[in-house]
């Protein structure tokens, strides 16, 4: 065999070669190859820029989608936005440091319809809860609804950072808590927690707290004397809301029946992590709120 020959064979068993290595790379690579991973993260993107604008807040819709699916709907009171068919909306989360501005937001059921039903729960059809999300800044608002359906407030929010808004309210015979970021722009230094404590002052008051077989309770003096003329606040001797740091999980609370100068609220176990406590009595036809940290470790 001539040396032209010789090079002709050799030359087709390298074209055999490497068409075996194509199919066998093909059938490794389903895409081909040829920035087919690039195409995949472009259809995701293309996908969620359908389901919701650039820029839209998914978290409560990534945090379902990656629950199992028996926790689904099990999350904390106040956590998501949308829970159990209802969602909460807010026709605006920007507001200026100290400076009021009109705050509405509408409670609507899974067929996008404003909710317009609700149940009296502790004097109030709807308890609007606002607080910093370093656990700073705590408001309880109590907004009007109008004939449309729709609640509003005015709202001050005193400081720059990131504010979480509850509401807090009852229908159908269920009890919910939806939750919403608001924002204030401009220079945020979060504020550690104190140190848990079993006493805190408030307008010249003393509040002393105890814990005991799921049960909390609150003593209020004055001086040295206790406080036992205190008035009714939202249908009892007190209020109480609890938030949980870091996911701040909301806790409603309910009370109990307390004696003179002493404020009861059923709270049972929670689960571990570092609280809040917001505490709030009314004396001499002035509401006043006393808060203390708690730490849980089992």
């Amino acid at each position: 065999m001539n040396a032209g020959a010789r090079i002709a064979i050799f030359v087709a068993l390298l074209a055999v070669l490497f068409a075996g290595s194509a199919l066998a790379g093909r059938a490794l690579d389903p895409s081909g190859g040829d920035g087919g991973g690039e195409h995949k993260t472009g259809a995701t993107y293309g996908e969620q820029a359908g389901g919701a604008p650039p820029g839209a807040d998914r978290g409560d819709e990534h945090a379902r989608a990656a629950a199992p699916a028996a926790t689904r709907g099990a999350l904390p009171a106040g956590v998501a936005s949308a829970q159990k068919g209802l969602r909460l909306v807010v026709d605006r989360s920007r507001f200026q440091a100290g400076r009021a501005g009109a705050l509405r937001f509408r409670i609507l059921d899974a067929g996008n319809r404003t909710v317009r039903a609700f149940e009296t729960e502790q004097a109030r059809r709807l308890h609007l809860i606002v607080v910093r999300r370093d656990l700073r800044r705590y408001q309880h608002l109590h907004p009007v609804q109008g004939a449309d359906g729709a609640w509003a407030i005015d709202l001050t929010l005193p400081d720059a950072g990131v504010y979480r808004a509850f509401a807090d309210f009852r229908t159908g015979g269920e009890q919910h808590t939806l939750g919403i970021d608001l924002f204030v722009p401009g220079s945020f230094d979060p504020l550690d927690l104190p140190p848990a404590a079993n006493t805190a002052r408030t307008g010249g008051y003393e509040v002393v707290l105890s814990e005991q077989a799921g049960e909390t309770s609150f003593v209020v003096r004055r001086g040295a004397r206790i406080v036992g003329d205190l008035q009714p606040y939202l249908g009892a001797r007190g209020h109480l809301v609890a938030l949980r740091e870091g996911d701040l999980a909301y806790e409603h609370v309910h009370p109990e029946r307390g004696g003179a100068g002493r404020i009861a609220f059923q709270t049972g176990a929670p689960e571990p992590g570092t609280y809040r406590l917001f505490v709030q009595f009314r004396h001499r036809d002035r509401v006043r709120t006393a808060a203390f940290t708690r730490v849980v470790t089992r």
